[in-house]
């Protein structure tokens, strides 16, 4: 009897961990961001980030285009979408939402951030797609070229 409740238990937990971890189309799996160390930093903006990883290249500034891979969560672990599949995400600093903006400038290429927006430096409390409203970000950002 006690194999068979200990093997219960076994099934409802491989059964809730699959829902939790389910893939997307893109085969990206549709979990938490990993955990990061290192320090938490705060702007006086109020955006927060985590150096995963410092680059060694040109730095990115604001006015200047950046090309990055990114992966984007909301803070309950909701995988949004990712670059990743395919071509780098290239922009001017200063045209995408202010957090990213901000995360990524000072960023050196090579290098690797985990953003974690407020709403406030977000999308506010406009739904964006499948982002709703008053949502903090994470996204995980890698720099792959910057030009002023």
């Amino acid at each position: 009897m006690k194999n068979r409740t200990w093997l219960a238990a076994l099934a409802l937990v491989v059964a809730v961990a699959g829902a939790a971890c389910s893939t997307d189309v893109n085969g990206i799996e549709n979990s938490p961001p990993p955990a990061l160390a290192g320090d938490t930093v705060t702007t006086a903006t109020g955006l927060k980030y985590i150096e995963a990883e410092v680059g060694t290249g040109a730095t990115a500034h604001m006015g200047g285009t950046a090309a990055v891979h990114y992966t984007l969560w909301l803070l309950n672990g909701t995988f949004v979408e990712t670059s990743r599949n395919g071509s780098p995400y290239t922009f001017t600093l200063g045209s995408s939402i202010a957090g990213f903006d901000q995360g990524v400038a000072g960023m050196k290429v090579g290098g690797k951030r985990r953003l974690i927006v407020p709403p406030s430096l977000g999308y506010g409390s406009t739904a964006q797609g499948p982002i709703p409203a008053n949502s903090t970000l994470i996204f995980d950002v890698e720099l792959r070229a910057a030009s002023n």
